[in-house]
């Protein structure tokens, strides 16, 4: 830029600012005009959206009223009644009780042949023997030939009735055997049923609803007086929604004068709300510049400077704030920072691109690697996994991981991994991840003296069986010595006294051993639980630092991704505590005192009915069944048995459950039974197995652990335990206890 351009006047700030407000109203006008344009259209749209959604919604009720229908029919198809002549009488009455539940009748007819009409066999609209008509075949779709021919459930068009004289409707059901229709089941509805259905909705004023079945005719409408379809509604106004298990449709219809014109209503207001709002934002503009002028002029001049910053002490005001607010972050990141920093679990952070941006100090503590030797996840995998078979397997294990992770919308799944560290030692760590849009922190757990420990009870467990073997060994080479050297029987004696005390006390400092080592094994799981704890708190830790540091900045995703980590914090300590109470469930001394099950399975139904006392239950227990064995464990057995048989009956209408003692070839068994949820016997496999579930956690709540410390308590005591159930009928589950403590206790009953 040269002098002379410098130099040069330029406009006055009151034009340029004219200019500038032309230029700043212009697109937003165009935007405005715009916008009018959307809404009017997007009303339009609204109102297509809602027209649409009430037919889907109305197709779906007639859906659901006939699937009902079809299913309570279905029951009728598969009665064993139906292929027994001599009991048709029955299924008559059967079929009464559908009239009754469903107020329609049931027809039941062959399947005719070629050319042969279908013979109605019996109908519930007259008496059972009677004389009836041919099953009607109604022109469009019928409902019984179709389900003949499709071995499926099938609605037919309307037709009137030979019996009942009125306009009707069909629903037919094959009764299939081996592959082939035998028989029909219909059921008939008047149409008047399906006009109540569409009297249910609430309809705008003005607009036709009708039910039309697959023919077009007319089955149930709602219309205003004087409707013309053909005149008064557009090709556009008219939405049709087929059913999904008929050839019915829902056709709803608005005339033009609805449709159309107070949306044209609403544009021109919106044109006039436009112009003045315009017109007064150019006054205002005007207003702000020359305001704005007179104070820019002034400080220009250098006259009054206080007024100056006076008239804008909101610009002043909002960048203390700004400062105030900048100062905040920068304390609160680096509270976080230090968070990230000092926590006791090894933290990576690692971006879409494969970089790590950033580890804490207990990573580099565990594993060696700093920055500057390990600065993208790739080297990660070439130094922490040198071999290049193990490392394939990691990479891909872990991009499947992730993947997974991805498609589903949760964290990456923990898995173990040897990790090798710089110095070269490996370690055995569990590796998960928290997904942050692209990028995700990874979180290791290091498992190492943990399967340090165990593998040194393995090794104490094998010295110990070692020993009791070479013990049976030593002692029947003993024995045989002394059969071939009777004579020298008092002396090999002498020996077998000295070796059987000196086994005796070898075999009491493994046993020692063992008990030593099974005690460390309880301590570190209680150590393995406060550490994983640990992490599980950090995490709490910083979730509640983000919300409280950053809440108002967050949007509703951030929030929900916070919840999250939340949930599956407390679903973590809960497996946790499970686990502990699994492995404590095999721990200590087991006990053989007398055991009222009875008095203890009523002092547990007692309890559990007065923490839900709106649940009306009914409770069977039976009395004077008694036991021997460990009173602790066995309350845990019956609670975990009866809180699964409350929980699993909380959605039935008249729950039941019951507690009673079988004798059986092979002893006594104990049984608890319930008319709940019940599960597929298939997957029975899975009952007793740690965190495996059967219903889903929406459906139930828990974590799958109470079945198997079941197991093991029972097994402890020399018993067995059965489960046998049926969806939606029930469940039952029966143990034993050890023969000869059963029969005691029940000789002592």
């Amino acid at each position: 830029m040269n002098v002379a351009t410098a130099l040069r006047p330029g406009i006055t700030l009151k034009s340029y600012l004219a200019r500038l407000i032309w230029l700043c109203l212009s697109p937003l006008l165009l935007l405005a005009l715009w916008l009018a344009y959307d809404s009017v259209r997007s009303s339009l749209a609204q109102r297509d959206q809602q027209a649409a959604n009430l037919a889907r919604n109305v197709a779906v009720a007639i859906d659901q009223y006939m699937e009902a229908r079809m299913r309570a029919l279905n029951l009728l198809a598969l009665s064993p009644l139906l292929d027994n002549p001599a009991r048709w009488g029955d299924l008559y009455q059967e079929g009464r009780g559908f009239h009754a539940s469903f107020g329609s009748h049931v027809i039941l007819a062959d399947v005719g042949s070629a050319g042969t009409p279908m013979r109605m066999l019996f109908n519930t609209r007259v008496p059972f023997g009677a004389a009836l008509p041919p099953l009607p075949r109604p022109l469009g779709h019928a409902a019984a030939p179709l389900a003949v021919a499709t071995l499926h459930p099938a609605v037919g068009d309307s037709f009137v009735g030979p019996v009942a004289k009125a306009p009707l409707v069909a629903i037919a059901v094959p009764a299939v055997r081996d592959g082939k229709a035998v028989f029909v089941l219909v059921t008939t509805f008047e149409t008047r049923q399906f006009q109540d259905r569409l009297d249910l909705f609430a309809l705008p004023a003005g607009w036709a609803l009708s039910l039309r079945d697959g023919r077009g005719d007319v089955i149930a409408r709602r219309t205003p007086a004087g409707f013309d379809a053909a005149r008064e509604v557009d090709p556009d106004a008219r939405f049709v929604v087929p059913s999904a298990i008929s050839h019915w449709s829902v056709v709803l219809e608005i005339p033009r004068r609805l449709h159309r014109a107070p949306l044209f209503g609403n544009g021109l207001g919106l044109g006039l709300a436009l112009l003045v709002a315009t017109l007064l934002g150019l006054l205002g503009g005007r207003t702000a510049s020359r305001r704005l002028s007179r104070a820019v002029a002034a400080l220009a001049e250098g006259s009054a400077p206080d007024a100056a910053a006076t008239d804008i002490s909101e610009i002043s005001a909002a960048r203390q704030r700004l400062d105030m607010a900048a100062a905040e972050l920068r304390a609160s990141e680096e509270r976080f920072r230090r968070l990230f920093r000092e926590a006791p679990v090894p933290l990576c952070f690692v971006n879409k691109d494969g970089v790590l941006q950033d580890r804490n100090l207990r990573f580099v503590q565990l594993f060696g690697y700093t920055q500057t030797e390990v600065a993208t996840l790739a080297e990660w995998w070439l130094r922490a996994y040198p071999d290049a078979e193990y490392r394939a397997w990691v990479v891909a294990t872990w991009n499947a991981a992730v993947a997974r992770a991805a498609a589903s919308g949760s964290d990456i799944e923990p898995i173990e991994y040897q990790v090798t560290c710089k110095d070269g030692s490996q370690r055995s760590v569990l590796i998960s991840g928290i997904t942050i849009g692209e990028d995700f922190l990874a979180t290791f757990f290091d498992l190492t003296e943990r399967k340090r420990a165990e593998q040194v009870l393995q090794e104490v467990q094998a010295v110990t069986l070692a020993l009791q073997q070479h013990a049976r060994l030593a002692a029947l080479n003993q024995m045989q010595d002394a059969n071939t050297a009777r004579e020298r029987a008092e002396a090999a004696e002498a020996e077998i006294r000295r070796l059987n005390a000196d086994l005796e006390r070898r075999v009491f400092e493994r046993t020692a051993e063992l008990a030593a080592a099974n005690q460390e094994l309880d301590s570190f799981a209680y150590a393995v639980s406060h550490d994983l704890r640990a992490p599980l708190r950090a995490m709490s830790g910083f979730s509640q630092a983000l919300v409280e540091d950053f809440g108002d900045r967050l949007d509703g995703d951030a929030h929900n991704y916070l919840d999250q980590i939340g949930l599956a914090s407390r679903k973590m300590g809960e497996l946790i505590d499970g686990i502990l109470a699994l492995s404590r469930s095999t721990r200590g001394e087991l006990r053989r005192d007398p055991v009222d099950l009875s008095e203890m399975a009523q002092r547990l139904l007692d309890e559990l009915a007065r923490n839900e006392p709106e649940r009306q239950v009914r409770v069977e227990v039976a009395s004077a069944v008694k036991t021997r064995g460990d009173a602790r464990m066995l309350e845990s057995v019956l609670a975990n048995l009866l809180g699964n048989a409350w929980k699993y009956t909380a959605r039935t209408a008249a729950p039941r459950i019951r507690f009673y003692a079988e004798e059986r070839d092979d002893g006594r068994w104990f049984c608890i039974a319930d008319n709940g949820a019940g599960f597929d016997m298939a997957h029975a496999g899975r009952l007793f197995l740690p965190f495996q579930r059967l219903h889903r956690q929406d459906e139930f709540a828990g974590i799958g652990i109470g079945l198997a410390t079941v197991q093991r308590i029972v097994q402890r005591h020399g018993g067995r335990i059965q489960a046998h159930g049926a969806l939606g009928q029930g469940a039952m589950f029966c143990f034993s206890l050890n023969d000869a403590a059963t029969e005691s206790a029940a000789n002592q009953g």
